[in-house]
């Protein structure tokens, strides 16, 4: 007679798995404070914004918004926030702009800021998209002087909008910042929306 035992190879694994609160908008536009507890609930780790407005996120002030995370076990990781390519007579008032959104989620304790679009520029000549990058440079050089990361996330027109000489738009930003300024997050559904793999 043979005895065999098993021990259980399964090991627990941690994960941290986070929320963009772009994907329920509406319902923190309607109860932001039921929304976030409704996130803690579920168990969610970390969120990334998408309302930063005239210092404020979903009508409220960075620490105030910060303690609703928090008393809720979420942690406020990421924003998605930005402004459009200044042209010389608006570049002042967007550098100021960022100065205050930069130090508003200093605040809350943000640690990445993503912006989630460019105006029509950015999709036209590739003089066009090449302001864009030193731009984000530009910010990305702000954000790191107060210790946080500043990233682009894209959609299609990356991808399905080549540049004059055919190639890939997102090509070309990668190349033409500095990735000690500006990361990516990559939207791996916009990318297939944009016919790429």
């Amino acid at each position: 007679i043979i005895s065999l035992s098993f021990t259980s190879c399964e090991k627990k694994v941690e994960k941290e798995i986070g929320l963009q609160l772009w994907s329920i908008r509406d319902a923190m536009r309607d109860d932001a404070a039921a929304t976030v507890q409704r996130v803690g609930e579920i168990g969610y780790d970390f969120i990334e914004a998408a309302s930063y407005a005239d210092g404020q996120f979903y009508g409220m002030d960075p620490l105030e918004f910060k303690k609703l995370l928090n008393d809720n076990g979420v942690e406020f990781l990421a924003s998605h926030t930005g402004k459009a390519l200044p042209d010389s007579a608006t570049w002042d008032e967007t550098m100021a702009w960022w100065d205050a959104c930069i130090d508003a989620h200093v605040a809350a304790g943000v640690k990445y800021i993503v912006q989630p679009f460019m105006c029509q520029k950015g999709y036209g000549s590739v003089d066009d998209l090449k302001a864009y990058c030193d731009y984000f440079n530009i910010v990305g050089e702000k954000c790191n002087a107060k210790g946080i990361r500043f990233g682009y996330h894209n959609h299609d027109g990356e991808f399905n909008n080549p540049l004059e000489d055919g190639s890939v738009r997102y090509d070309f930003m990668l190349n033409n910042t500095d990735p000690e300024k500006v990361f990516f997050q990559i939207d791996l559904y916009w990318i297939v929306v944009g016919g790429k793999d």
